[in-house]
């Protein structure tokens, strides 16, 4: 622990994270299995974090988790700042239609599926990745949260509303049943054909080929209507980390695996309300057992570790030199932290990958 650090990504990072996207397989369409592809994404981090996106408002702000023991990139975690904008964000939502007739005393209610664009401007979080070797130690509970840490120091670069577009249940060759059983026949192209052109071309053909009119659920085989809202199992712990956060699910899901997706406003995540900032007003010996959460407060070198940290009753803080040394601040700097482990509603274990 005393080694990693989560840094943004810089070009160099390149050939590291493709190993990461291997590991992480199809599905994960933030973390695109395409050298271009990629290599555009991490330099649209990289100006991001510079304060200059390709568009105002574009900002979409990649991590990686660094073992500075080994020099090994081990994870990944990031934010797009705004949804939408220029291209549409299309999720399904599911909405109750009811039907009567009191003649012949026939009562109908129906579960619709209805094409929307309701999170356009919404700011998204995902990219969340942690290597098999490292998922200990809540290593995945730190990689989820430092981005609230991030949203509340940076409040003006995101929206009010926060999404986070949970993996839906997939058979075990890697197909999705509510795909093959719905968007298939639209597409005409196998699920995870589907779900690369998602994640290297855009969304431009979701306008073009799916159908906009209303989906009623009873029409689909029972083996889409079964995976409606539901998580992949090892999406599961990502999930209930978002949920103790504050995250709600209000019926919308995934287009084309129809995963939930999960919301909360930026105010009130647990994280982003219960974060404090400080100044360093020593950086020495540390009399501390608690860890923390704990990040420099400089955009294009935005630092987090987790490490201990010495509250003073004055308010300031007191970091160790490793500390110090791996969020590169000084004395009198600023740090934004927040306790290892909050009030916990559900048992949580490493989060491993979200979409």
């Amino acid at each position: 622990m005393k080694t990693l650090v989560l840094r943004p990504v810089t070009l160099n990072d390149h050939a590291p994270l493709m190993e990461l996207a291997k590991l992480a397989g199809f599905g994960m369409t933030s973390l695109p299995q395409d050298d271009k592809v990629m290599h555009r994404k991490i330099a649209h981090a990289v100006d991001s974090f510079a304060g200059t996106p390709p568009r105002p408002d574009e900002h979409t702000f990649l991590f990686v988790l660094e073992d500075l023991g080994s020099g090994r990139i081990v994870g990944t975690t990031g934010i797009k700042a705004h949804v939408g904008l220029f291209n549409p964000f299309y999720s399904y939502k599911l909405s109750t239609l009811v039907q009567a007739n009191a003649d012949l005393g026939i009562y109908s209610r129906q579960k619709v599926l209805h094409m929307v664009n309701d999170f356009t401007g919404a700011t998204e979080i995902g990219s969340l990745f942690l290597h098999a070797e490292y998922r200990r130690s809540a290593l995945g509970r730190f990689l989820s949260r430092c981005r609230f840490l991030m949203m509340a120091e940076f409040p003006d670069l995101f929206s009010e509303t926060v999404i986070s577009e949970i993996r839906g249940v997939q058979e075990p060759g890697g197909d999705s049943p509510f795909y093959n059983n719905l968007a298939r026949h639209f597409f005409q192209m196998p699920y995870h054909q589907a779900d690369y052109i998602n994640a290297t071309k855009g969304n431009q053909f979701i306008s073009d080929l799916m159908p906009r009119y209303p989906i009623y659920v009873t029409l689909l085989p029972p083996a889409a209507q079964a995976v409606i809202g539901r998580i992949y199992p090892p999406s599961e712990p990502a999930a209930r980390i978002l949920i103790e956060e504050g995250f709600y699910h209000e019926d919308y899901v995934d287009v084309f695996d129809a995963g939930p997706t999960l919301q909360a406003e930026r105010m009130r995540i647990a994280t982003v309300c219960g974060s404090q900032r400080a100044e360093v007003a020593a950086v020495g010996q540390v009399q501390s057992d608690e860890r923390f959460m704990i990040g420099n407060t400089i955009l294009h070198d935005l630092r987090f570790v987790l490490d201990e940290l010495q509250q003073n009753t004055d308010g300031s803080v007191a970091l160790s030199p490793e500390t110090a040394q791996r969020l590169r601040v000084e004395k009198g700097a600023h740090v934004r932290f927040a306790p290892q482990f909050p009030p916990p509603k559900v048992p949580v274990q490493a989060g491993v990958c979200e979409r």
